[in-house]
Order: C-alpha cells, then sequence, then structure tokens
C-alpha cells in the first residue's frame, strides 16, 4: 500500500493505493482504495477524465 498526491487548481487529492474500484459521472469520479469510498468532483469533465487517467495509469 502507498499513497501519492493529485493536484488540480491547488487542491490536493490523497489517493491510498491500490484503487478498487472507479466510477465517473459526468464530472465527477468516484473511486475506493485501501482507506474507503470517495467521490471527487470537478468543475469540467475534462479534469475528471484526467484524474481517472491519472488512477488508472498510477494504479499498478
Amino acid at each position: 500500500m502507498w499513497h501519492m498526491s493529485y493536484n488540480i487548481n491547488g487542491h490536493e487529492i490523497t489517493v491510498n493505493f491500490p484503487v478498487n474500484s472507479i466510477s465517473s459521472n459526468k464530472n465527477s469520479i468516484a473511486f475506493s482504495d485501501s482507506q474507503g469510498k470517495y467521490m471527487q468532483t470537478f468543475s469540467k469533465r475534462i479534469e475528471a477524465l484526467n484524474f481517472m487517467k491519472w488512477l488508472l495509469s498510477t494504479n499498478k
């Protein structure tokens, strides 16, 4: 288990890998990691997609 931070617009999202599930809905990304379930909402859909790509690429 390890954690990494994703920074966007001055906000830091800490994720405790490995991530068990990821789902998206409009501007929100829901995911569950070793610490629980979380939902992050972004102002733009592209920001949500970039976060999801980061989760997928980091979750190895």
